[in-house]
Order: structure tokens, then C-alpha cells, then sequence
């Protein structure tokens, strides 16, 4: 009777351990939305600092130098994507409200062979305007991301661009973006992308302040 008892929980036993093989499978889908909710927080927090410490230190680091009511930037851009090179341009217009703060509308365009990406997106602006010559800017921009395949297929997204650059004035019409690098963040046929954009432009100040 007692060998019986035995042989039974043991078996019980061995058929509850059979069933933990599946536990790795759920850990392992955790893991991927541990992973998207991450990219979702990282993006967040970026934006977040930018703010905070863009308009923390404007005010302090003001000048009393003429600041332009509009810039109309344009200018050459690269993006790595998929491993693949695109070249192309890039555009935008800022209207300035002060010293330190404007609003952006970006438009930027990329080529490679038969595939092409182009992007629209929106936001503030950042200048620390400390130096009479050179401006580090830096921007937060949310829009649109529309891809083309090789096949001619074409599909459209949401789009976020965190990035700055520096700005040097050539003279009171005219400044130089110096150099401009961009996180380029969009999901766009339910794929989420990170790539680096790298510029440079030439900038028209319309008015001054």
C-alpha cells in the first residue's frame, strides 16, 4: 500500500514538472513588451530633459542681441536605415517667440535607388543664444513618416525627431548650420525604427526682434 501511495506521488510529481517548459515562452513575451514599453519611456524622458534644461538655463544665458522673427533653413541630410545609405535634403521654417524658444515645421526627403523617405513634423525649438556667433539649438518634432519600397509600395506612420545642432551667423541675413544630427524615431507598418540623420544648411533670417 505504501509503495502504491509512493508510486502515485511520484508520478504527480513528474506530471506537474512536465508542464513547466512553458514558462519560457511567457517570460520570453514579457520580455517584448518590457522592451516597446522601454522605447516608449527612453522617449519620453529625452524630451522631458530637453525642456527642462533648455528653458532652465535660457533665461540666464540671454543676450541682448537682435533675434530673427523667422528662419527658413535648408541643406543637405543623410539617413542610415536598415543598413542602407539615403541621401537628401531638408527644410524648415521657425517662428521665434523670444530669445531662446521657437516653433518648427520640419520637411525632409531621402533617397537610395528606388527607395525614398520623406517626413512632416512639428514642435518647439530651442536656443541658447550665449556666444555672438555661434547658437547651439536643439528640437523635439512629432508628425508623419511616409516610406516607399523598392517595389513602388508605399505606407505612412508617426514619426518623432529629437535632435540640435549649432548655428553660426555669417552675417545679419545670413547663418550656417553647422552640423545637425537627429534620433529619427518612427513606426511605420507596425515597425518601430530608431535612425541617425546627420545635416548641414544654410539659414535666411526674415526679421529681427
Amino acid at each position: 500500500m505504501n509503495c502504491l501511495i509512493s508510486s502515485q506521488m511520484f508520478a504527480g510529481t513528474l506530471g506537474t514538472t512536465r508542464e513547466l517548459p512553458a514558462q519560457p515562452v511567457r517570460r520570453r513575451r514579457s520580455a517584448c513588451a518590457l522592451g516597446i514599453g522601454t522605447l516608449r519611456v527612453i522617449r519620453i524622458r529625452a524630451l522631458l530633459a530637453l525642456v527642462f534644461a533648455l528653458c532652465g538655463v535660457g533665461q540666464a544665458w540671454s543676450q541682448d542681441r537682435e533675434v530673427p522673427k523667422v528662419e527658413l533653413l535648408g541643406g543637405y541630410s543623410y539617413l542610415r536605415s536598415s543598413d542602407t545609405n539615403f541621401n537628401g535634403w531638408k527644410a524648415s521654417v521657425v517662428g521665434n517667440v523670444n530669445s531662446w524658444l521657437g516653433f518648427a515645421a520640419d520637411f525632409d526627403g531621402h533617397y537610395t535607388g528606388r527607395e525614398s523617405e520623406h517626413g512632416i513634423t512639428f514642435g518647439p525649438e530651442f536656443s541658447l543664444r550665449k556666444s555672438k556667433k555661434w547658437t547651439p539649438v536643439g528640437y523635439a518634432l512629432f508628425g508623419v513618416a511616409f516610406e516607399k519600397s523598392a517595389s513602388g509600395e508605399t505606407d505612412h506612420g508617426f514619426a518623432t525627431e529629437l535632435g540640435g545642432g549649432l548655428d553660426y551667423e555669417l552675417g545679419h541675413r545670413w547663418t550656417l548650420r553647422a552640423f545637425d544630427v537627429t534620433a529619427s524615431i518612427t513606426h511605420v507598418g507596425g515597425e518601430t525604427k530608431v535612425c541617425p540623420k546627420v545635416g548641414v544648411g544654410l539659414i535666411l533670417n526674415l526679421g529681427h526682434k
